[in-house]
């Protein structure tokens, strides 16, 4: 994170730089391939990345995810990767 400055490689400008804080892997690591050290290891599989932008890259495609608790929403995630908003449960 270091060489890219602490800031995110998809959403931070010049003039709104945003700190990433998750240094992604570009090709996920699997069982398969957890011991390639070019993909669990090399710097040219990672990217720094803010929370927002790693959100979107792990739930890109998830319309809606909500982990469930005997029918109570515990979280979940919208199509733009953003956490869902639950309402504490009432007693």
């Amino acid at each position: 994170m270091k060489s890219k400055g602490y800031l995110c490689e998809r959403c931070s400008t010049p003039d709104d730089p945003v700190t990433a804080k998750i240094a992604h892997h570009k090709t996920y690591l699997t069982k398969q391939n957890i011991n390639d050290p070019y993909i669990a290891l090399s710097w040219d599989n990672l990217e720094a990345l803010c929370q927002d932008c790693h959100n979107k890259e792990h739930h890109r495609n998830d319309k809606k995810t909500v982990r469930m608790l005997n029918s109570i929403p515990l979280s979940g995630f919208d199509t733009e990767g953003g956490r869902l908003k639950i309402p504490a449960a009432r007693a």
